[in-house]
């Protein structure tokens, strides 16, 4: 965009955005420069001490051709957060399509959860932003949220039912491996990293690692590992039975 202060070519061809706006491949471009040099600021200077100004400046342009693209930063923000939305339900409808075992479906979901925070972890710092509660007044990022937290820990139940992860919380466990996943926003670089799909290949084993049942688990040798193992479905029992043991649910 540097450089680029004027309107937005009108013999573009053209789709109405969320706000009813016209946005052709162009303006499609420009804007997503603009978005992802807004988060970068948002992120590493915070919200309120990030003018428009200091946008267009670090974007080459002049302020008055940002407000061609948006109407203000509350827009720009409002955007961000829809986008997360987006990406969070794009990655549920990919592993959804996902077959097999509660393994196959479970690694599907962590790759399909990660790709989109590592192809643009300054973006996704947002999830952890207080500004999320601000502006989701009606709910659908905190919805599509818990969709994201029921599948994962809906996948650990399935597996700990069918032998293929160990017993555990399935809420533990998820929250563990969504910690892992949102935490790459932190500290991936894109441009010194892996590539982003090495890296969600990565995640899925390590999420795999952390619920997988071992060998010994499912077939303990000798009495020692007998009680042992009944130990541990009796922990799990309890902890089922007797609630959460305070644990915060979604």
């Amino acid at each position: 965009m540097r450089g680029d202060s004027t309107a937005p070519n009108a013999d573009e061809q053209r789709v109405p955005d969320r706000a009813g706006r016209t946005r052709g491949p162009r303006r499609a471009l420009v804007e997503a420069e603009i978005l992802d040099e807004a988060a970068r600021l948002f992120a590493t200077r915070g919200f309120a001490a990030t003018s428009m100004q200091e946008i267009a400046t670090a974007l080459g342009t002049s302020r008055p051709a940002l407000y061609h693209y948006f109407t203000g930063k509350d827009e720009i923000l409002t955007r961000l957060v829809q986008g997360l939305a987006d990406d969070s339900r794009r990655a549920l409808d990919r592993a959804a399509a996902v077959r097999g075992g509660a393994e196959e479906r479970l690694a599907g979901l962590v790759r399909a959860l990660a790709a989109p925070i590592a192809a643009a972890p300054l973006r996704a710092r947002l999830i952890r932003s207080s500004l999320i509660e601000l502006l989701d007044r009606d709910g659908q990022f905190a919805a599509v949220r818990n969709e994201v937290f029921l599948a994962v820990s809906g996948v650990i139940d399935e597996g700990c039912e069918s032998g293929e992860f160990r017993r555990c919380d399935g809420r533990v466990a998820a929250f563990s491996i969504l910690g892992m996943i949102n935490w790459l926003a932190w500290w991936y670089n894109p441009a010194s990293g892996p590539s982003v799909e090495a890296l969600s290949s990565e995640l899925s084993e390590l999420a795999l690692a952390m619920v997988r049942a071992h060998t010994a688990d499912r077939s303990p040798a000798g009495v020692s590992g007998a009680i042992a193992a009944m130990r541990r479905d009796l922990d799990f029992l309890e902890r089922a039975v007797c609630g959460d043991g305070g644990v915060r649910k979604a």
